[in-house]
């Protein structure tokens, strides 16, 4: 097996070049990452991460079988789904669908 740390290392990393990203501690545990103080992408451990997409980008997500539907259901109503990384096939796959997230967040700024 893959070591779920290290593979989770160098997506954290790939996260944080994205211009603006900054990396904050989630109010629940784990590590979340924000753009113009809005999170986008969550992470419980080294091997789940949760998503904010649009409604849309979720559906074609679910869809595609590219990530799966986030474990609470509130969350779910708001476009959040969650991605399991498992190999390191996923990476590419997980960096989709971050990608999507991030694109839509910048989209969409935060209004303070």
């Amino acid at each position: 097996m893959e070591d779920e740390s290290s593979m989770y290392e160098g997506l954290r990393a790939w996260i944080l070049q994205l211009p603006g990203v900054k990396e904050e501690p989630h109010r629940v545990g784990g590590t979340e990452f924000q753009v113009d103080g809005l999170e986008f992408v969550h992470s419980h451990g080294d091997a789940l991460l949760d998503i904010k997409l649009s409604k849309e980008d979720q559906a074609s997500v679910l869809r595609k079988g590219l990530a799966l539907p986030h474990r609470a259901d509130v969350h779910a109503r708001d476009g959040w789904v969650s991605y399991r990384i498992e190999n390191s096939q996923d990476l590419a796959k997980a960096k989709r669908v971050i990608q999507l997230a991030y694109e839509n967040a910048k989209k969409n700024p935060r209004v303070v």
